[in-house]
């Protein structure tokens, strides 16, 4: 399997000044300065640089101002319809990862509905403990030409393709944990019919 070098597009935008500094301060060529600063990043070369930035920038953008989908891995394998408009993306964890983690952290700080600031005893061993949980979050990005108009509306856009409920989303930027922000009076309305205000 090859490997993914992932990044988003403000790193990218550094690594280009760092090689027109290059050029700059040296003999080298545009060119040259290029490839140089690809093989401080232990890429082979700027040209594979490019190409990942091309790959990152469609899990980015989806992330940022898109729709992505997060499900458990076993609702995800066993229940959800594939068609064309989610495709699974493994490079818009790097995006997600510190809003999921937020909200693994938020279900460890409840403790009978009221909120605690928790603070784990090892903080290496409580990250490990995420990392192996985030195996089972299964990510989807949506590749369909026309965005639902509210975090509402991707509710039966998602109850087409899966029986169950997401287990939280991103819609243009924002976190979404449809039980938190869609429910009403603790009913997850999977129709959209239900207009929560958020």
């Amino acid at each position: 399997m090859p490997k993914e070098y992932i990044f988003s597009s403000a790193t990218f935008g550094k690594w280009k000044q760092q090689a027109r500094a290059l050029k700059r301060s040296s003999q080298l060529s545009h060119h040259q300065a290029l490839d140089h600063v690809a093989k401080a990043h232990r890429f082979d070369d700027w040209h594979q640089v490019v190409t990942e930035a091309k790959l990152n920038h469609v899990s980015e953008t989806a992330y940022r101002s898109g729709l992505v989908v997060a499900y458990d891995v076993k609702d995800a394998m066993d229940s959800w319809v594939p068609d064309a408009s989610f495709v699974d993306d493994s490079r818009v964890y790097h995006f997600c990862e510190n809003d999921i983690f937020a909200w693994y952290r938020r279900g460890d700080d409840e403790v009978d509905g009221e909120e605690r600031n928790a603070i784990p005893t090892d903080p290496t061993e409580y990250r490990e403990e995420f990392e192996e949980w985030l195996m089972n979050v299964y990510l989807f990005r949506y590749t369909g030409t026309c965005l639902p108009p509210t975090p509402a509306k991707v509710l039966p856009l998602l109850h087409k393709r899966c029986f169950f409920g997401p287990m939280f989303f991103w819609y243009q930027g924002r976190f979404i944990d449809p039980w938190r922000d869609l429910a009403v009076n603790n009913v997850l309305d999977m129709t959209g019919n239900t207009e929560p205000n958020i």
